[in-house]
């Protein structure tokens, strides 16, 4: 046991803490976590297993959750994502009505990644349907 959730405690809490724990196992039981583990799309690379994001070599800061968004659009670029799909892929949850947590997430990534140098947005919100990873012309 490396953890302790004391009492009451919410259902998210514990699943992200135990989400934590098996990111932990399952990177030191890889033979070589840096290159199994590696994530490219055009500019961005992420080490999931090392929890690390570096865009244009340079170092980004993120969250356990914006990291895991982050993979997430970057394993379906060019697809539209229903927020409902992301929500339960990603934060393991129902999307409930005036849920705007993955609005946020989506908003924090797209601050802390430098701009694209050809101008285009890395991430578009499509109203009604969902978020779109922009692939290169």
């Amino acid at each position: 046991a490396d953890d302790y959730l004391p009492k009451p405690f919410s259902d998210r809490e514990l699943l992200a803490r135990i989400r934590a724990v098996l990111r932990r196992t399952q990177a030191t039981t890889e033979k070589n976590p840096e290159k199994s583990d590696l994530l490219t799309y055009q500019d961005i690379m992420i080490y999931p297993g090392r929890q690390e994001v570096v865009c244009q070599e340079i170092p980004v800061e993120m969250t356990g959750t914006e990291l895991a968004l982050l993979s997430y659009f970057i394993q379906r670029p060019g697809q539209i994502i229903a927020k409902e799909s992301l929500s339960l892929d990603v934060l393991g949850k129902r999307l409930a009505r005036f849920d705007r947590a993955i609005d946020m997430h989506v908003s924090n990534i797209r601050k802390k990644l430098p701009e694209r140098l050809d101008g285009k947005p890395r991430i578009k919100t499509l109203r009604g349907k969902g978020y779109l990873l922009v692939e290169e012309a």
